[in-house]
């Protein structure tokens, strides 16, 4: 209610102010007309009165020069009869001289006779000039009047036009108030309502709507029933929310069950695929192997005796490559028994600083000789459970493929560190790397991509670090080439073992 008598105060007090500024308006024009209208006729009066004075001194010039000419002529003509007029008809005839009186008769009855003639003339003269006087007046006073009249008809077009022009900044001036006003109580509170509205529709519904005490009744209803409207949004959000966080939480839940589940999956799938791959190997280890080593027994022992029975140096160089070669034989059908059908050994405490360290100056040698940088990084010297000499072998395998890939002169680091409950063995080199299509084959059996090699070294890797309980993986380096890891669990503590 209070808001509302503030309205219809405010709606008052500018009615009121509107009244009294076009009284205000009216007055002072007013006003100026009435010093207008007293100084057009002081102007008009000056107008006439200069206008009558030329007017006057030019009927009175004109009358004396009329008068001039008049009293001249007369005396030109009256001149002009004594000259011509004959002298004899006023001589005496007794002494023969000039009768003065009858001259000063007759020059009187020639005055008398010349002044009617005058006189006529002047009347004449007289009339003429009243006439044109009359004509000069008369056009004087016309003149005047059509100034008058002009004079009139501006003075009202510029009070007209004033009205006109006070009129219009009169309304605009009203037109400029009811705008303030309608801002004020209208405009103004609509405006922060959409802005309330955007704020809501953008995610804030825990604002409350605020009133403004200067709007109307029906825009306090209005603020109150979106403030309403805001609050049932924010209680049905909350419950909302509340109810997708329980789903989310219990999706999340069951999302990580299934994740962990496809995990555990993908790895059974895997060591079951390696354990196929590992007795297929060794289906076909165990069915040539006996006759393969017997073969390269006898090839062995013929050798030895041929090599016994010559002393020839070139032969007995032959018989020694051959020798070698088919020691290699024998050592791979080994390792190939050794993949397919691992031993039971027991495990035992292996630094593996201690490994690295026999696989690193055994490369060292043809490192050097390349030009190859075989460098070390030891961030830990971590301990695990296994067969040295496997791990020996892992090593070896990993450092030797780094050095086969890289080119004279490039580099090699060879990474020792420990973390998550893992030791972490990392080579990596400088050379083209691994072929993203090819990294989940090279621990296959037989694949490579090298000439001359067998395929067999990365497979034997894999199989014993995975007897490790390990992982072994291959991704890029940052230096471009290739990069091996090798992660293995700790060895547990001596009071802890068994």
């Amino acid at each position: 209610m209070r808001s509302r008598s503030v309205v219809w105060l405010t709606l008052l007090i500018l009615g009121t102010l509107v009244l009294a500024l076009g009284a205000a308006v009216v007055a002072w024009i007013a006003a100026e007309d009435i010093t207008q209208s007293r100084t057009d006729a002081r102007l008009q009066h000056e107008a006439a009165e200069r206008e009558l004075r030329a007017l006057a001194r030019d009927l009175v010039g004109e009358a004396q020069q009329s008068a001039r000419r008049l009293v001249e002529g007369a005396d030109r003509r009256l001149r002009l009869w004594i000259a011509e007029e004959p002298l004899s008809l006023y001589r005496d005839p007794v002494t023969h001289g000039l009768d003065l009186e009858a001259l000063r008769q007759g020059l009187k009855a020639e005055v008398s006779t010349r002044s009617l003639a005058e006189k006529d003339h002047v009347d004449i003269v007289t009339r003429a000039m009243a006439a044109h006087a009359d004509a000069r007046i008369e056009r004087v006073a016309e003149g005047l009047e059509a100034a008058a009249r002009g004079q009139a008809e501006a003075a009202s077009e510029t009070r007209r036009d004033r009205l006109v022009l006070r009129l219009a900044l009169l309304l605009v001036g009203m037109a400029v108030l009811l705008a303030g006003t309608l801002y004020v109580l209208v405009l103004a509170p609509v405006r922060r309502l959409r802005a309330v509205v955007d704020r809501i529709a953008s995610g804030d519904l825990a604002t409350p709507v605020t009133q403004d005490r200067w709007v109307s009744r029906e825009m306090d209803v209005l603020a109150s029933d979106v403030d309403r409207m805001r609050d049932q949004i924010h209680r049905a959000t909350e419950n909302l929310e509340a109810q997708v966080e329980r789903k989310t939480e219990r999706l999340a839940h069951t999302l990580d069950e299934r994740t962990k589940a496809l995990e555990e999956l993908r790895t059974a799938q895997d060591h079951l695929v390696q354990a196929e791959k590992m007795a297929g190997l060794g289906t076909l280890a165990g069915g040539v192997a006996h006759e393969f080593n017997n073969l390269l027994g006898g090839i062995l022992g013929c050798l030895e005796s041929a090599r016994a029975g010559t002393d020839d140096p070139s032969v007995h160089d032959d018989l020694s490559m051959a020798q070698r070669t088919a020691g290699r034989a024998a050592e791979l059908v080994s390792a190939l028994l050794g993949v397919a059908r691992p031993g039971s050994g027991r495990f035992e405490p292996v630094p593996l600083e201690t490994v690295l360290d026999d696989v690193l100056r055994a490369a060292a040698v043809t490192a050097r000789q390349r030009g190859i940088e075989l460098a070390s990084e030891i961030e830990a010297s971590p301990v695990v459970e296994g067969d040295e000499g496997q791990l020996h072998q892992v090593v070896l395998n990993l450092v030797t493929n780094a050095l086969q890939a890289v080119d004279d002169g490039e580099r090699i680091v060879v990474r020792l560190a420990a973390t998550e409950g893992r030791a972490l063995l990392e080579v990596r080199d400088s050379g083209p790397g691994v072929d993203p299509e090819d990294r989940g084959r090279v621990f296959e059996p037989f694949f490579t991509r090298r000439s001359g090699g067998t395929g067999l070294g990365l497979f034997v890797s894999y199989g014993i670090v995975e007897r490790h309980g390990g992982r072994i993986e291959v991704d890029e380096a940052p230096e471009g080439g290739a990069r091996f890891t090798v992660r293995l669990p700790l060895a547990r503590e001596p009071s802890a073992r068994v």
